[in-house]
């Protein structure tokens, strides 16, 4: 006898905070760049949270029986 196993998608509120971190601070790291004329890597930390937080946004949970 084989059980199915479902599972649903749910939202991860911690990767959807840094997805947003990521964006906030990457548009003032674009702005640092453009108007003071600071190094381009200072942007690297956002690009990497904003990877991160938008590869995890959602979450998968097995069913509760």
């Amino acid at each position: 006898m084989t059980m199915t196993t479902h599972s649903h998608r749910r939202l991860d509120v911690a990767s959807l905070a840094l997805l947003l971190i990521g964006l906030v601070f990457g548009a003032v790291s674009y702005w640092l760049i453009t108007v003071h004329g600071l190094s381009a890597l200072i942007i690297v930390p956002s690009i990497v949270a904003v990877t991160i937080g938008a590869t995890h946004i959602t979450k998968r949970e097995a069913s509760r029986q």
